[in-house]
């Protein structure tokens, strides 16, 4: 009889042990999702604030180390050590995210993590041919582009121009690189006016043209730059330009 009642007890965890995993299924895919119509990248930036609450049909949100705390995120990213991204972020981030129950995406392996996934880098490397990788947000976004979305709409990577560190010289090309794979895969980008991403510091995305924006049409009107004036109707054979030096 005892075997018997143990039998019944093993039986009953296991069923359990499934209630709970289908429970969490439901909630959270586990599975990657192709051809959403939005995937919201989330990082910890100022315009992380403007993330709507509730998100659209058939969007999910990605979010990196402790953005779970500011929105109900799908999918969490943490590319760096775990533990280390707990002593320095959140204290409570494997507690938190056990017991949320979203996939979180790694690079090792971490049996304290309930839903871990460990980061599909050799299949990035082959999708893309390439590997450039400097943050969260580029893991998330070449993962993202392999999912072949609408849009990706980033809130909270602001890569502000008043960061004079490795963090905006080297890491906003990184993330730029990957946002111009998404446009040439026609995925549309959208970023928050207050990010510095995809634009210069006092300066127009236009070389050399005079850039209008009329917003009453929310067009812009393009013009060259004449440094001296409008060149139409003179010839630059019938000129010699000739360099001087002086003492002031």
């Amino acid at each position: 009889m005892n075997e018997i009642k143990d039998e019944i007890k093993v039986e009953q965890k296991v069923e359990q042990a499934v209630e709970v995993k289908e429970a969490v299924k439901k909630e959270y895919n586990m599975e990657l999702v192709k051809d959403l119509d939005n995937i919201f990248i989330l990082g910890r930036g100022q315009s992380l604030g403007l993330c709507p609450e509730k998100k659209p049909e058939n969007t999910e949100v990605w979010g990196c180390n402790n953005t779970y705390k500011a929105r109900e995120v799908d999918r969490l990213f943490i590319m760096r050590d775990v533990y280390i991204t707990q002593y320095n972020r959140e204290t409570k981030i494997i507690e938190d995210a056990n017991q949320k129950g979203f996939p979180v995406y790694t690079l090792g392996k971490y049996n304290d993590l309930k839903n871990n996934i460990q980061y599909p880098m050799q299949e990035a490397i082959n999708e893309f041919g390439t590997g450039f990788f400097l943050t969260n947000i580029s893991y998330m976004l070449a993962l993202a582009i392999m999912q072949k979305p609408k849009n990706l709409i980033l809130y909270g990577v602001d890569m502000s121009f008043n960061t004079e560190t490795e963090y905006m010289r080297n890491e906003k090309g990184c993330i730029e690189f990957w946002l111009g794979i998404a446009i040439g895969r026609d995925i549309k980008i959208k970023l928050t006016k207050s990010s510095a991403l995809m634009r210069r510091k006092n300066r127009n995305n236009f070389y050399g043209m005079i850039v209008k924006v009329d917003e009453t049409f929310k067009t812009l009107h393009l013009e060259p730059d004449y440094q001296w004036g409008n060149r139409t109707n003179k010839s630059a054979l019938k000129y010699k330009i000739v360099k001087f030096a002086h003492n002031l």
